[in-house]
């Protein structure tokens, strides 16, 4: 089947895909009906060919989320969870309106870190290859010309011209390292038990840490949300938003969570007991409990994590502009003033 190349299918066709099923799934058309109709509309060439498939497989008796699953590269397992909870819950239509709002957001939040990290990426890769090409090119040539005149260089160029005479000899050797580096680190972090010691890490790390806990627990909130809205039990619920993440550490929390709901402790005494989870969650499950409307504040939650998350991402990227300007050029200053100080030197030499 044609996925890639001019056919790969994008989020974007994924989300009017769901856009349009979702439509017509609350006009009152049957399942099939629909994906019938979507896949005669669909200009996408990669797309239509997956609709056609999953209506073939749904004309069979198969669940539409069991279809789904067998284009892991179209719609991943966030995706497919969320539509056999759907199923599951008789709450399909409410489901695919959720998907869309999330996509929706995923495509803004994308949008906004790529146009906020364009000017600060170019900047970086112009100032990096600016400070190679001075250390490893044009210093070596003042090297040179004292080598000849038989004189010594300043302390600060000769530590330059060392540096770059180290990297043109073993700078090949360092970045191929750097990359078994970084892909037996990579394999290390797929596979036990390095994957949990680096999820661990990650909610561990300053500033991004929380910012990776509130992403997950958005999740898991706005899907717990949902299938509660849909009628799904609670326990039914919080074990489909568990297997949404991969995360290990979060996993855990949830277990425990759902052994206090099983004991009959609620959710909001096991929350607020679990040093895990954040205490604000704990405290809106309170409130949701005793008002009978726990689906509503866990969509409350979502809604104000998803808020920080970005207030935090965007004051980020606003400070590592600044940062990466003052380094870089701090950088390129001291280069150039080494260089202007070996010359200064030459006046200073015996004729």
């Amino acid at each position: 089947m044609a996925l890639f190349g001019k056919s790969r299918v994008r989020t974007r066709e994924v989300l009017e895909f769901t856009e349009q099923l979702a439509t017509l799934l609350d006009a009152g058309l049957p399942l099939d009906r629909a994906l019938h109709i979507i896949s005669m509309a669909t200009e996408h060439e990669g797309m239509r060919a997956v609709v056609q498939s999953i209506f073939i497989e749904v004309e069979k008796g198969n669940p539409l989320a069991e279809a789904f699953s067998r284009y892991p590269e179209v719609f991943p397992r966030l995706y497919v969870n969320m539509i056999r909870a759907g199923e599951e819950g008789g709450v399909l239509p409410v489901v695919l309106t959720r998907l869309v709002e999330f996509y929706e957001r995923s495509i803004e939040f994308r949008s906004f870190l790529i146009t906020s990290s364009i000017y600060p990426l170019v900047l970086f890769t112009f100032g990096t290859v600016a400070i190679i090409v001075l250390i490893v090119v044009v210093i070596p040539k003042f090297g040179e010309l004292f080598t000849d005149m038989h004189q010594s260089l300043p302390m600060a160029a000769a530590a330059l011209i060392a540096l770059g005479d180290f990297m043109r000899k073993y700078g090949l050797i360092i970045l191929g390292a750097l990359i078994a580096l970084g892909f037996g680190l990579h394999r290390y972090t797929r596979a036990e038990p390095g994957q949990g010691q680096w999820h661990r890490l990650q909610l561990k790390l300053p500033l991004l840490g929380k910012l990776i806990l509130k992403a997950q627990l958005s999740r898991v909130c706005r899907t717990v949300g949902t299938l509660l809205t849909g009628g799904v039990p609670i326990l039914t619920a919080m074990r489909i938003a568990q297997g949404l993440s991969d995360s290990i550490p979060l996993g855990q929390a949830m277990e425990r969570l759902q052994r206090g709901i099983k004991e009959g402790k609620g959710v909001a005494r096991p929350l607020l007991a679990d040093a895990f989870f954040p205490r604000m969650l704990g405290q809106f499950a309170a409130i949701g409990e005793e008002s009978g409307a726990l689906d509503r504040m866990l969509n409350k939650v979502a809604d104000q994590y998803e808020n920080e998350i970005r207030k935090a991402t965007r004051n980020l990227i606003a400070l590592f502009e600044p940062v990466m300007i003052v380094t870089m050029g701090g950088l390129i200053g001291l280069i150039v003033v080494s260089m202007l100080a070996a010359i200064f030197s030459i006046n200073d030499m015996p004729m």
